[in-house]
């Protein structure tokens, strides 16, 4: 399982949202999808956290090159700083997880 954090500075947050709502219901229904899951920082409400777990990297590399993830990249250019940090995770096996 591979889990990826996705953290964005919206200048829209409202526009932003709507975006995000959609890109989120979609990528539910992908194969290889686990988890996939938006947050908004309570103390900075313009930044917002996607957590996502993977199957492995193909179906990240899917999602990717789906048409509503290229659709989110494109709409959200307008109501963001520009800024993503993308941090990839892998899982420690372990009796305590």
């Amino acid at each position: 399982m591979i889990t990826i954090i996705a953290e964005f500075d919206a200048v829209n947050i409202e526009e932003f949202k709507k975006c995000a709502v959609n890109v989120v219901r979609d990528t539910r229904k992908e194969k290889g999808n686990l988890s996939y899951k938006i947050y908004q920082d309570r103390k900075v409400p313009s930044k917002f956290i996607f957590i996502e777990e993977w199957l492995n990297d193909t179906a990240i590399e899917q999602h990717n090159q789906s048409k509503h993830f290229l659709k989110f990249l494109e709409d959200i250019k307008a109501v963001t700083n520009g800024d993503v940090k993308i941090t990839e995770l892998s899982k420690i096996p372990s009796v305590f997880c």
